[in-house]
């Protein structure tokens, strides 16, 4: 079973309003902050496959979901996309992994004027796989009301998720992890000790940083296009990559 990425989580604590105008400001459209059944709500920017979500709860009010509660602003989450979370379910647990047992996630949606009911089906671990990254896996029961034209155009024409940074004190271990929660070919390593996993609709580049403790994500990139990893496997040398860093949380 493969994995696409589904989407990039941005915890916001009280403060969705604020982040969610910094993106704007950089030319995308987002949508109206919704709630969960769970009790977190959100606003989403959405792209050709995949989005970034701006996580949190209204100001003002008091966190209800334990396992957000207490984390910091910033890039937090990556969302993996699985079209059958009880087969998703099934590999971890081959895999060697402790997911969750599946949760059910739903939340309003304004498609095209009209409210509609978002479905999805999570699978979530309560001992990370990876020390240092929040990850899990997302099933889109009604991706029509997520996906469609008014909200994937944005004035800055950019809505292609490029690449995703991680840095790791042990980046061969980090991809070792990755390459086993998501099926995929374990890639050979680049020069640099970098390392490329290509998933179709985004890249995660896992780099070495020897200054951390556990792997973080370091930054995200956005291009107008996708980019081919095989025309160009130096990323950082493309020009249409919009970036957004740990820095750009600092309100």
């Amino acid at each position: 079973m493969n994995y696409q990425f589904d989407h990039l989580v941005l915890i916001a604590r009280d403060q969705i309003l604020a982040i969610s105008n910094q993106l704007a400001k950089l030319g995308f459209n987002l949508t109206q902050l919704s709630k969960h059944n769970l009790g977190s709500s959100n606003q989403l920017c959405m792209l050709d496959s995949t989005y970034l979500e701006v996580l949190g709860w209204e100001y003002g009010t008091v966190p209800q979901r334990k396992e957000i509660a207490n984390l910091a602003i910033g890039l937090d989450a990556l969302v993996f996309k699985t079209t059958d979370a009880e087969q998703c379910f099934n590999h971890l647990q081959q895999a060697g992994f402790e997911p969750n047992p599946i949760q059910d996630l739903s939340r309003p949606a304004l498609v095209n004027e009209q409210i509609q009911t978002a479905l999805f089906k999570t699978v979530r671990f309560s001992v990370q796989p990876i020390t240092g990254l929040r990850i899990y896996f997302c099933e889109h029961l009604t991706p029509d009301y997520l996906w469609f034209d008014s909200v994937t155009k944005h004035p800055n024409e950019k809505n292609h998720l490029q690449e995703i940074v991680i840095a790791s004190p042990d980046p061969e271990h980090t991809t070792d992890l990755l390459h086993r929660l998501l099926n995929i070919a374990m890639p050979q390593p680049l020069k640099n000790s970098e390392y490329l996993m290509d998933l179709c609709n985004c890249v995660l580049r896992i780099k070495p940083e020897e200054t951390l403790t556990v792997p973080q994500i370091e930054e995200v990139r956005i291009s107008t296009i996708k980019i081919s990893t095989t025309a160009n496997s130096n990323l950082d040398q493309a020009t249409q990559d919009l970036v957004i860093n740990r820095n750009f949380f600092d309100l």
